[in-house]
């Protein structure tokens, strides 16, 4: 009873020059609701609040593809100002009215996808920080060192409290050409991340083309035998293009492996890329007779 008093009954009109974009949605005035809005919006088309009230308005006239439409267009740029949370909800309010449309369950995977990237990115960066912290410099350093790591697999597999966990126990070490990684049966417990440059393993003992079992860049992962099997090393590794490497020693290991909620997954995912397993595997091939 009080809102037929306030607005002269169940649709009785506040005058259009006095009625707002939410009177009239509230008193289902749909199409004045959205020839209204389209006006405002071709003044001002990136007022995203006005292409929600239009999202809601032919929601009401249930003209649903175009209110899906305004729906998507919101979220695409709540998600390029980093708030994936709010542009993930209006795909799933749009979902609503397209159940069928896979591909708005795609953009909402996106969406997830690209959430976890930047988590991930925040934490390890937050790792790294830690590891080398030495003002404006450090600060530059550590943003490219992220852009390095970051399409690796090791950085895609773990998870982002694990990353930052990681990072920050390594060490940053520069590979200068033809120095030598690690000895042929070495001990010596270190693994290394590369950043970028090369870094060739090759059979013991020969000097010509025929001893390079392969070469090692930006993403692999070496060393994991060493450091986590406690097994010598299977080849001599040389530094054949300078670079990089980010390196984890026992004390590191000890310190991220210390409370670490899961341990075995953590371990798992540093010696995923079996390298050093896979050029030992090598040399005993080319040992066969």
């Amino acid at each position: 009873m009080v809102f037929k008093k306030l607005f002269g009954g169940e649709r009785a009109a506040v005058p259009d020059e006095a009625s707002t974009i939410e009177d009239l949605i509230v008193l289902e005035r749909y199409q004045e609701a959205v020839d209204r809005l389209k006006t405002r919006l071709r003044e001002n088309p990136e007022n995203l609040h006005g292409h929600l009230r239009l999202a809601e308005a032919y929601a009401g006239l249930g003209d649903y593809s175009h209110a899906v439409d305004e729906y998507v267009y919101v979220s695409e740029e709540y998600a390029q100002d980093g708030f994936y949370d709010r542009g993930m909800a209006l795909l799933a309010r749009a979902k609503r009215y397209a159940p069928r449309d896979r591909s708005l369950d795609e953009k909402i995977e996106t969406l997830r996808l690209a959430k976890d990237s930047e988590r991930s990115r925040s934490l390890a960066v937050e790792g790294l920080r830690e590891a080398h912290t030495a003002g404006a410099t450090a600060a530059l350093l550590v943003e490219r060192l992220w852009h390095k790591v970051a399409p690796s697999p090791l950085v895609r597999n773990l998870p982002p409290e694990q990353l930052k966990r990681l990072f920050s126990v390594m060490e940053l070490l520069t590979l200068a050409p033809d120095t030598p990684v690690a000895e042929a049966g070495s001990q010596e417990a270190r693994l290394l991340f590369l950043l970028d440059g090369v870094v060739r393993a090759r059979a013991p003992g020969r000097d010509d083309d025929s001893a390079t079992i392969r070469d090692f860049g930006p993403g692999d992962v070496i060393g994991e035998s060493a450091l986590l099997e406690r097994r010598p090393w299977p080849a001599e590794y040389v530094v054949a293009e300078p670079g990089r490497a980010l390196v984890l020693t026992r004390e590191g290991l000890e310190k991220a492996l210390l409370g670490n909620p899961d341990p075995r997954g953590f371990l798992t995912t540093l010696r995923a890329q079996h390298h050093d397993r896979d050029v030992a595997a090598t040399l005993e091939r080319m040992a066969a007779p």
